[in-house]
């Protein structure tokens, strides 16, 4: 067969035409990554009064969002608040806290706008609160003894390796439950009295807790991203 100039770019063309049909299909099936922001609260702070039943009160608030592909950055800040009154102790607490971490999620995307997560992740928490007891009965061998136990201001660092799930309900909507495994890392000394609780660890008689948080979440599309929340084309 004569290869002429025109039968040489007319197969040009179909070549490129071909490469460029096999292409498309893996471009669409690339991840591209979200641009929004998920602001959250915990409920389950809500349930601390009924639930434990020993006076304690507080509110989290949380903020993670999509930095690399299935990697979201999340900071996480709160307040916590604990009284209790008897005829051998009155007893108060209060302060803020914060974690900051990181969450890979587990799952690979099937579509360009999945959101839903499955997430193992860790954590470093760290707080400043104070507590006091005006009123201590103490009994010891010889009798009871009451005293008063001045106001002191702690510290204390912690990890966690935190495993969860956030779930779209509805559009920009999500549930969220995550587990925690907490180890206290470091504290202020406590001197002559243990804090019952400290702020967005737990108990503070042991250097290991658990917890669960069980959040409602909101995503917050970014500027500049397209109308599916993701970056435009241009």
């Amino acid at each position: 067969m004569k290869c002429t100039p025109r039968y040489f770019f007319s197969l040009l063309a179909v070549c490129a035409s071909a490469a460029s049909l096999a292409q498309e299909p893996v471009y669409e099936a690339m991840p591209r990554r979200q641009v929004f922001v998920r602001v959250g609260y915990d409920l389950s702070r809500l349930a601390l009064p009924h639930v434990r039943n020993n006076g304690s009160r507080g509110f989290e608030l949380s903020v993670d969002g999509e930095l690399a592909y299935n990697f979201f950055p999340t900071v996480e800040v709160g307040q916590q608040s604990l009284k209790r009154s008897s005829d051998s102790l009155r007893y108060s607490m209060s302060g803020d806290y914060f974690r900051v971490g990181l969450d890979y999620n587990v799952i690979k995307y099937k579509h360009r706008l999945d959101r839903d997560i499955f997430f193992l992740g860790v954590r470093l928490g760290a707080t400043r609160f104070s507590h006091e007891a005006p009123l201590a009965v103490v009994s010891g061998v010889l009798g009871t003894d009451e005293c008063s136990i001045p106001k002191a201001n702690l510290k204390a660092t912690w990890g966690e390796a935190v495993v969860g799930l956030k779930g779209e309900l509805f559009r920009n909507f999500y549930m969220g439950v995550t587990v925690r495994a907490k180890m206290m890392f470091s504290h202020t000394s406590y001197n002559t009295m243990t804090p019952y609780i400290i702020p967005g660890f737990g108990k503070g008689f042991y250097r290991f807790n658990a917890g669960l948080s069980y959040s409602i979440l909101y995503a917050i599309p970014i500027r500049g991203a397209g109308s599916d929340g993701f970056p435009s084309a241009e």
